[in-house]
């Protein structure tokens, strides 16, 4: 959710300083929750200002921008390392959705190599060209 506007933020705590209604009448008034009042009350007295706190950020990543180029390195060296063979390599302890997240932000695919030859005869079914029928009359 995003944060009050300064100005609302303002009008609202100039409603409660003047002390004419209460603070639940002052939350009617500007459609916020009570809550919300009592809220930027403690951020005045706390910071001595009605803006709002720095959002802090999420998580870390498990693999943080200091460990890409070892990424990187490994998997031109191998690339058809899979997501818990990187993981191992890298020596991380993290899940194996964190190690696909870390590879789509850096724009890194895992390229599969195929066991086999890839067949050069050709398809083993001719269509006839009619939908549905073998091409036989019974």
């Amino acid at each position: 959710m995003n944060a009050l506007p300064m100005a609302l933020r303002e009008r609202i705590f100039e409603a409660v300083a003047a002390g004419d209604t209460s603070t639940a009448q002052v939350a009617g008034r500007f459609r916020v929750a009570v809550n919300t009042v009592y809220n930027l009350l403690r951020l005045r007295d706390e910071t001595g200002a009605l803006r709002p706190r720095p959002n802090p950020g999420g998580h870390r990543p498990a693999i943080g921008p200091e460990r890409y180029d070892e990424v990187r390195q490994l998997l031109a060296a191998q690339p058809d390392l899979t997501l818990e063979q990187l993981r191992e390599r890298l020596g991380l302890d993290c899940s194996l959705a964190a190690v696909c997240r870390t590879l789509q932000k850096l724009g890194l695919t895992r390229k599969k190599k195929h066991c086999t030859q890839p067949n050069n005869s050709g398809p083993t079914f001719r269509p006839t060209g009619k939908s549905g029928s073998s091409g036989r009359r019974r």
